[in-house]
């Protein structure tokens, strides 16, 4: 029988540290069932844990946070990247090739690298639990596995090694495995399903371009609709189909009111370049829109400013539209040349 500690913040984290340190491997709670930990540095605990997990499955190596991911992935971009960057710690694991021989992977020991590896891919993990974090302090590499149920230590305890210890710290959040997906290139898809749902997987992985100006109600709307238009196009389908391929393509403004229609001139210059944009109703901008871009693009290099100064490590660096890094002008209250 696996012994059982219970989870104690700072605590309990010394004592598993020392079991793995020893060669030992750990139960952990994590968002979405207990999970089986061992040191990424000592071949017996993977060989272990690679007799235990799917042979068709590459080793997941645990991730502390979001930029570490390049550290085993370093070539891993699109999909793959902007679901990590969103979701943050959660229930998913992620396999991908991504260069992960010029990573992280190349220090490990030679019989590690040949474990954790499956059909050229490797496997990242990012639980969801503080004991992670607590074990992040040690700077040990780790592997676990997901022995697909045991939503509390009791459960988990029938299916872990004799010689495992366990930390309980009660149910967990999904109670079911991580979602598995596998990141091809900058596309991502699911491989069996999971904690994370396959409409919150669509939401995660979608490219979002938004464009900035001031008042939304022509510059931007008018960029979004006509950027909207050349994607459906070479996509080949309506620009009310781009979400289903996975385009998200949006404006607002700095000084925004709300719910305004856009200009009658920045209508009617869009249709005659094949953009509707009749639908479209003003918005402020919001910091959350800016962390969900992938993409953003402002009209001037004021706009360019104010959101360059918003204290946000994650967000992405934003461009002005004009290849010239020109300011676009505002065509309010001019003729119809201007727009």
């Amino acid at each position: 029988m696996p012994e059982i500690i219970a989870w104690q913040p700072n605590d309990s984290s010394g004592h598993v540290l020392r079991h793995l340190a020893a060669g030992g491997c750990a139960g952990l709670p994590t968002e979405s069932t207990y999970e089986l930990v061992g040191s990424a540095l000592n071949p017996q605990a993977v060989a272990g844990l690679r007799r235990l997990a799917p042979q068709d499955r590459p080793l997941p190596i645990v991730l502390s946070d979001y930029r570490q991911l390049f550290d085993w992935l370093p070539l891993l971009g699109g999909a793959g990247a902007r679901l990590y960057r969103r979701m943050g710690p959660g229930p998913l694991t992620l396999q991908a090739d991504a260069g992960f021989v010029h990573g992280l992977s190349s220090r490990l020991p030679a019989e590690v690298r040949v474990r954790i590896a499956h059909e050229g891919q490797v496997a990242v993990r990012w639980p969801g639990h503080p004991i992670w974090n607590e074990l992040r302090q040690a700077d040990l590499p780790l592997v676990s596995i997901n022995l697909g149920s045991g939503s509390n230590v009791e459960e988990f305890a029938g299916l872990a090694p004799a010689d495992a210890l366990l930390v309980d710290a009660g149910a967990t959040q999904y109670h079911q495995p991580p979602t598995i997906a596998r990141a091809d290139q900058r596309r991502c898809q699911i491989l069996q399903g999971g904690g994370l749902s396959r409409a919150d997987f669509d939401q995660l992985t979608m490219c979002r371009i938004v464009f900035l100006c001031t008042g939304n109600t022509c510059r931007s709307p008018m960029a979004s609709g006509l950027c909207a238009k050349l994607l459906a196009d070479q996509l080949g389908c309506a620009p009310s189909d781009l979400e289903r391929h996975g385009f998200c393509v949006e404006s607002a403004g700095l000084a925004a009111r709300m719910d305004a229609e856009a200009a009658p001139d920045a209508m009617r210059v869009a249709a005659e370049h094949g953009a509707d944009i009749t639908s479209h109703r003003s918005r402020m901008v919001t910091l959350e829109m800016l962390l969900g871009a992938d993409y953003i693009f402002a009209m001037t290099a004021g706009h360019w400013y104010t959101i360059k100064s918003i204290p946000a490590a994650d967000m992405p660096e934003p461009r002005l539209l004009s290849p010239q890094d020109e300011d676009v002008a505002d065509p309010i209250g001019g003729e119809l040349a201007d727009y």
